[in-house]
């Protein structure tokens, strides 16, 4: 059985450890200097690759604990500036206790409102916890996040947002594990620890572009007014061996730091799971993965269609305009890659018309759309067919080689998984370690990588926290297959 107490104590560790690492490196940065030219100190420098490297461990540090002071102020000035521009985007709409930013919501938007409005307070009310202001923001993505940077009784003030997008794909108990998930943030103090923990990241990244433009003037010194190109190579050489160490520390640093955003995770689906209850939250980590799954595929379609023009940007108000025309409660990532160069033309011959004048009518419109959709779509496979073997991972096809499809198990075709259909899911992702629940995570790269866990870990973890005996049997289960298969293999 996994222990809640052993995640709570992993994560504090791991937060204490990344804490403690990026210390030192501070430290290590305030006592070392690198110049161009030698420096008598107390501590003689050291040639290495046409730089004098010193290293002083009495240097005095109050300049180093001004600059952290600076640092953070910048960093907390950075985030309020930040929670500004957010909470001012005219889609970001307060609907607790009264509209403040952004326009107030639009009548047909009430029902939704008050829906949202009930669920928050009852859920607030049964964790006991208050919330400030809560907010819905206009967004055709799944998301949901709090913010209580001072979680001082007297101080504090948690902030609650939900996309809409979150309140149009789930049901009510769903929405319900959604508010208790982000409720359980604000509880532990998580805005505030990240906060905390961020202070010192950013100052080592300053110091650390600090050091990169030291090394650059010396390579261009070397080039544009000593003429030196043996000195500029040397300084190169040097320039790439301290990229390499920075980038090894910061990568060994960073780990302890989503190791322990991880576990903040998890101790907030085990509180979302005790409250609404372990199959809900389950079951809207499914259908928010599902959603953001659909969405991911149909941003990855159209960037390949606005490739074929030789323009690789993307219009910010192009991708939204399409975002909104998307169904809102789509959840297949198949009709997404069907659908996405319909929605592509028909915002690209909107464009025409309303930037260029050309007059369209809408059924010639329509019918140079269905004209030509089939030949994308056909255009589409024959570059999926010119792909490399190495290349080849962004097939469709292979990429459900790769994932479990959760749809399989829901036998009534309910888009619910029932306690008996979780298990068998459960059961698959057991028996094959290798595979995800959704196609966007294989694109994420290793687990330990990722500042938050991903969907195939949560709800293996959600599950075996709060089914441990049924847990351990399919686990014995598939032991007891691999070991019949593996004497089928071997007779004697």
């Amino acid at each position: 059985m996994v222990s809640m107490t052993r995640i709570k104590i992993s994560r504090v560790f791991n937060a204490a450890t990344f804490f403690i690492f990026t210390f030192i490196q501070m430290i290590f940065v305030s006592w070392i200097s690198i110049s161009q030219t030698y420096k008598e100190s107390a501590f003689p420098p050291i040639k290495v690759l046409g730089f004098y490297v010193a290293f002083n461990p009495f240097a005095d540090l109050r300049f180093t604990a001004f600059l952290v002071l600076l640092t953070a102020g910048l960093q907390v000035l950075l985030l309020a500036l930040l929670v500004n521009i957010v909470f001012s985007n005219k889609n970001m709409v307060q609907i607790y206790p009264e509209p403040l930013y952004g326009p107030a919501y639009a009548p047909e938007e009430a029902p939704l409102v008050d829906r949202t409005l009930g669920l928050v307070q009852r859920v607030a009310s049964k964790a006991r916890i208050k919330v400030t202001k809560v907010f819905v923001y206009r967004k055709a993505v799944p998301n949901a996040f709090s913010l209580d940077l001072l979680p001082i009784p007297i101080f504090r003030k948690p902030y609650l947002v939900l996309n809409t997008n979150v309140l149009e794909i789930l049901n009510d108990k769903e929405i319900e594990s959604v508010i208790a998930h982000e409720l359980a943030h604000v509880k532990n103090g998580d805005s505030f620890i990240r906060l905390v923990l961020s202070i010192p990241r950013l100052f080592l990244n300053l110091a650390y572009l600090f050091i990169y433009l030291q090394i650059l003037t010396g390579i261009l010194d070397a080039v544009f007014d000593s003429l030196d190109i043996g000195a500029a190579v040397e300084r190169l050489i040097f320039l790439g061996l301290i990229y390499i160490f920075i980038a090894f520390i910061t990568k060994f640093t960073v780990h302890f730091l989503f190791a322990a955003n991880h576990k903040a995770e998890f101790l907030a689906d085990y509180f979302a799971a005790t409250l609404v209850g372990s199959d809900i939250l389950i079951n809207s980590l499914i259908h928010l993965g599902q959603r953001s799954e659909a969405m991911q595929v149909l941003n990855r379609e159209i960037e390949w269609l606005q490739g074929l023009s030789g323009e690789k940007k993307l219009s910010t108000t192009l991708l939204r305009n399409i975002y909104q025309k998307f169904p809102k409660t789509q959840l297949d990532e198949d009709i997404a890659r069907e659908t996405a160069p319909k929605l592509f033309l028909e915002e690209k011959l909107e464009e025409l018309v309303f930037f260029y004048g050309i007059e369209l009518d809408r059924q010639i419109r329509n019918q140079l759309i269905e004209r030509a959709v089939p030949s994308l779509l056909e255009k589409r496979e024959q570059y999926y067919d010119t792909l490399k073997d190495e290349e080849s991972d962004i097939k469709p096809s292979i990429l459900k080689e790769k994932t479990i499809d959760w749809r399989r198990f829901d036998a009534d075709k309910n888009q619910y998984l029932e306690e008996d259909e979780i298990e068998s899911l459960i059961f698959t992702l057991l028996a094959q370690p290798d595979k995800m629940v959704f196609e966007h995570e294989l694109f994420q790269g290793t687990e330990k990588d990722q500042d938050h866990p991903g969907f195939r870990v949560r709800i293996l973890k959600i599950f075996q926290v709060f089914h441990p005996d049924k847990y351990e049997q399919i686990e014995s289960q598939i032991l007891q297959q691999a070991e019949k298969q593996v004497i089928l293999e071997n007779p004697v």
